[in-house]
């Protein structure tokens, strides 16, 4: 705005304020009487009084009237013209759509490129095959997962949320702001497009959308530059195209599904193929309030197959694995006992009958202590039955030479 400019808005604004000023002065000398009150409001009031009434109401009507527009002139004298960035953001803010920047788009000016095609290492090609020996010594958390076909060919990008949120296929495997990390485990959770005041609520709750619209935005431009064409728009609305991106939760869900319709030996492998995706705790870098039933959901999830296998591996008469997957289980649900008496079952197998007492005291103990229960009869069946039945257990059935026979009898 221009000197001249606020120089006339200033003459206009003073001129009319001195007139609504001249009009409330004239309005004062011209104010009303008050009319005459009748002694009894139980007979008609006559004319006159209510003329007056109506003269006083007019009047009143008129002088709030000119001390609005009196505010108004005021206001409009006091009031900065905003910028022109200010004028763009309300405009943008306005339709809902992402807020101009100064930063110049390199596609406006270069030539058009093919898209990259991104490869990913499969297991052939990154490590080489283990051997029966290795598979033996692997660890619980990272047992050996079956490779087929069609996950050896899968080029596309991952989002890994078995443990802490990483990506795959893209130049970086970690986003830089963590309102954008959220912003993408949110969409790849839920497994639907999700709306802008839903992603806002879930990523700020509680805050003013429009102060967090600019840190909104800039999740998702860096969220589409890392996902490229499978993050998807559709006006108000954002999600993740499943065909060109692969979430670990997804094969989860698949490798259940598969298991539940076998069994055996089949089953058994599909549920250590399910188990080998996690990395650690779901959504271990994700701390919104939204994350923690999702946590807790995989958690059980994981805490059910681990005992499945367990007890799969024990029928295989693979107590020790049976016993790791057991111990495994209990330790992030401490509130099953299933795990408890899988694991007893295990070592009872092994000939470690005091192993057996100290596991049920120390599970008898911990529910006194934090809900103040009892093992359930299902528990306390189980453990006196295995304990009856140790000395006909024959001891080459998973018995292992350096396991600790102290405590076992045998007839």
């Amino acid at each position: 705005m221009t000197a001249r400019t606020k120089l006339a808005r200033r003459l206009a604004a003073a001129l009319a304020a001195t007139a609504l000023l001249l009009l409330l002065v004239l309005a004062w000398d011209l104010r009303p009487a008050l009319p005459p009150m009748p002694q009894s409001f139980s007979q008609p009031l006559p004319g006159r009084t209510i003329s007056g009434v109506l003269d006083l109401a007019a009047w009143a009507v008129a002088v709030l009237l000119d001390l609005v527009l009196l505010g108004k002139v005021i206001q409009f004298a006091l009031r900065k013209e905003p910028s022109r960035t200010e004028r763009r953001l309300r405009r943008a803010f306005a339709r809902r759509e992402r807020p101009p920047t100064t930063r110049r788009d390199w596609r406006t000016h270069a030539a058009p490129l093919a898209p990259p095609v991104l490869r990913l290492p499969t297991r052939d090609e990154s490590q080489p095959q283990p051997t029966s020996a290795e598979v033996q010594q692997c660890d619980l958390y990272e047992p050996p997962a079956p490779v087929t076909t069609s996950d050896a060919r899968d080029e596309r990008s991952g989002v890994l949320l078995l443990g802490p949120l990483e990506l795959t296929g893209c130049k970086k495997k970690q986003p830089r702001r963590q309102a954008t990390a959220e912003l993408i485990a949110y969409l790849a959770t839920h497994r639907r497009p999700a709306s802008r005041d839903e992603l806002l609520e879930a990523l700020w709750p509680g805050d003013d959308p429009r102060r967090s619209a600019a840190r909104f935005y800039q999740a998702v431009s860096e969220a589409r530059k890392l996902l490229g064409e499978a993050f998807r728009r559709d006006r108000d609305t954002y999600g993740l195209d499943r065909d060109q991106l692969r979430v670990d939760l997804d094969q989860l869900d698949r490798l259940r599904g598969a298991a539940e319709a076998t069994t055996g030996v089949e089953q058994l492998a599909l549920l250590e193929s399910a188990l080998a995706l996690f990395r650690g705790e779901p959504l271990a870098s994700i701390n919104a309030l939204w994350a923690e039933s999702e946590q807790r959901r995989v958690t059980a999830l994981r805490a059910d197959m681990l005992e499945r296998a367990g007890r799969l591996r024990l029928e295989l008469d693979d107590a020790t694995r049976a016993l790791e997957y057991a111990e495994a289980a209990a330790a992030l649900d401490a509130s099953n006992e299933r795990p408890v008496q899988l694991a007893m079952e295990a070592e009872i197998t092994l000939g470690r009958r005091d192993a057996v007492v100290k596991r049920y005291e120390r599970l008898r103990r911990e529910l006194d202590e934090r809900f103040g229960l009892e093992p359930s009869r299902e528990t306390k069946q189980v453990y006196r039955t295995l304990l009856a039945q140790d000395a006909g257990i024959p001891k080459e059935v998973g018995h292992r030479p350096d396991a600790s026979p102290a405590g076992s009898t045998a007839v």
